[in-house]
């Protein structure tokens, strides 16, 4: 299959010094995908800054300028201690969430057949009006929306198997049912950021269209899978998406220094592999996959080189 990688040297620029989302997750992915020739197959593109517009279809333009701002100005940090600023964080999340666009149009418009977004910074928590966890653009939920609005989409699915609750996704979409939100992850008693659990469903029109996984912390491969195919793949496959996309955070590795949790590469390689046959089933295959968490260099670097394997395999 026609797999795009999109990445570039510019997510590097986002210096957050020895903080656990650091620039070097992308170089350990980078050093492994050339030690196991992954990347001979994968058809490279570079990203491009995100417009204001694009933007400001998930946040407030007062926050847009607000970020912006504060790198201008050189603030070492934006809303919380977890979100530092560099010189280059602005441009950086910019691109990150253009990558996370031009992905979607390019599997869309059938330039490809799937696609993975390695960028830095993740944005699965970042708020409407407020940076989180690492997080300043949304750009799962920015290339969302754009499926939906304007390419015409009525049925997007988001899966995030991130350990962390996919807090600011959710609340883009809870309204809607035309995007599907699910997340599984470490149960929000006992991990930041403390939403996710399994009562929130969603309000008004997108009432039932979220769906929350809490996992008791120390589960792995077995009680993941149990709840992926028994619980959610149904439900998925009840509602037929025309696009998946997934935010893929590998941090609910049993290696991981951030959470509790004991998946294996084999667990989210199951995951992968599934969301995958279901894409190829509901919508002619149309995935796009997005880095979110992943904070052990060994194995964030190990789940993401199997996950782009098996996304670039031919159906058999």
């Amino acid at each position: 299959m026609k797999t795009g990688f999109y990445s570039d040297p510019i997510f590097l620029a986002h210096d957050t010094g020895g903080h656990p989302e650091n620039a070097g997750r992308l170089e350990a992915i980078a050093g492994r995908l050339a030690e196991e020739a992954v990347t001979e197959k994968l058809e490279f593109r570079a990203p491009r800054p995100a417009t204001r517009e694009e933007i400001t279809a998930i946040h407030d333009a007062d926050y847009v300028r607000q970020v912006e701002e504060a790198v201008l100005a050189g603030q070492s940090q934006l809303d919380s201690p977890d979100c530092i600023l560099s010189p280059g964080t602005y441009e950086a999340a910019l691109n990150a969430a253009g990558a996370l666009i031009d992905a979607a149009v390019d599997v869309e418009e059938g330039r490809l057949d799937n696609a993975f977004v390695a960028c830095r910074p993740p944005g699965h928590h970042a708020e409407q009006t407020h940076a989180m966890g690492f997080c300043y653009f949304n750009n799962v939920a920015i290339a969302a929306a754009m499926l939906t609005e304007k390419m015409g989409l009525e049925r997007v699915l988001i899966f995030d198997f991130d350990v962390h609750h996919g807090n600011g996704t959710q609340h883009s979409f809870e309204h809607r049912k035309d995007i599907l939100f699910s997340s599984i992850h470490q149960h929000p008693l006992t991990l930041y950021p403390g939403t996710g659990f399994a009562e929130e469903k969603g309000r008004g029109e997108g009432a039932g269209y979220t769906i929350n996984t809490p996992m008791a912390p120390h589960s792995g491969d077995k009680e993941y899978l149990e709840v992926f195919e028994q619980v959610l793949l149904p439900a998925f496959r009840e509602y037929a998406p025309q696009f998946i996309i997934i935010s893929a955070g590998f941090d609910a590795h049993r290696d991981d220094p951030l959470a509790m949790m004991n998946l294996t590469r084999e667990g989210f390689d199951a995951m992968t592999a599934q969301l995958k046959q279901l894409a190829l089933e509901s919508c002619g295959g149309k995935l796009v996959s997005a880095l979110e968490g992943g904070y052990d260099y060994n194995a964030l670097s190990d789940c993401v080189a199997s996950h782009l394997s098996l996304l670039q395999a031919d159906p058999e």
